[in-house]
Order: C-alpha cells, then structure tokens, then sequence
C-alpha cells in the first residue's frame, strides 16, 4: 500500500494565509450586520462564519479558495474526497490547532513538522491529508460519486 504525504511546501503556508484573510474578512462583514445589541449572537457568528467558512468549501470541493489558488486539495487517506465528516473534524480541530488567542499554529505546524504523513491534528483524527491537486489518484470513480 502506498503511503500518502501532504504537502510541506510554501504553498501550504500561502493558502493558510490566503484563507484566512478571506474567512476573516467573511466572519467581520457578517458580524457587523448582527446589531450591537446582541453582544451573543454576534460572537457566536464570529466562531460559526469563520468555521462555516473551512468546513463548507472542504465538505463541498475538498478545497478552500486558498488551497485552489495553490493547488492543494484535501483528500482522505484511501484518495477519496474530503466529505462532511472529515470536514467538521477538521475544521473542529482548527480551533485548538490554529487559534491566534491560544498558541497561534504553533500546534499544527508542530504537528506537520513531525507527522509521518505531513498532517495536522486535525487531518490524522480526520484520515485526511493535504496534497497537490496534480497527483493522480487510483479511485474507484463509482465509490467516489457514492460518498
């Protein structure tokens, strides 16, 4: 069996900057719609929008718009797409993996530092794995169109 590596490139470093400006600028815009006056709704949108932003996209085309730009993909271990399940695991795990407030990425990039598979956190409770959309995968197209 073939042993998946993600992607260590600058390219990674780049799409994790590209979206997070574009989540954070998402997150702001629809933060400021909610009025003032519900201090509550408004933090719960500052998580949701933000999260909602990873899981959809990833859940949705196993990218982001950052990944795209980049040429990354997020593909599950067997080469399969990244589904609804991976994605909210994924994106759970970015709260304690990538959190500015908490210890920055230092965790992820720990984590893709010394994985055997280049993976966060995130990716290896997921069975996920960040690679170049140029890599040809040998799925089942029938499984893949199932899941």
């Amino acid at each position: 069996m073939m042993s998946v590596v993600g992607d260590t490139s600058k390219a990674r470093l780049i799409a994790l900057f590209i979206d997070h400006l574009i989540a954070f600028a998402l997150m702001m815009f629809v933060v400021a719609l909610v009025p003032e006056r519900f201090p509550v709704v408004k933090a719960a949108f500052f998580f949701l929008v933000y999260l909602g932003y990873f899981i959809v996209l990833e859940a949705l085309w196993s990218r982001t718009f950052g990944k795209y730009f980049q040429g990354l993909i997020v593909r599950k271990l067997d080469g399969s797409r990244c589904d609804w399940k991976a994605s909210l695991i994924r994106s759970g795990l970015r709260i304690l993996e990538v959190n500015p407030l908490l210890l920055g990425g230092l965790p992820a990039g720990i984590a893709i530092i010394w994985s055997e598979r280049k993976q966060r956190i995130g990716d290896m409770l997921a069975g996920t794995v960040v690679v170049s959309d140029k890599i040809n995968w040998a799925v089942d197209e029938a499984r893949e169109t199932v899941a």
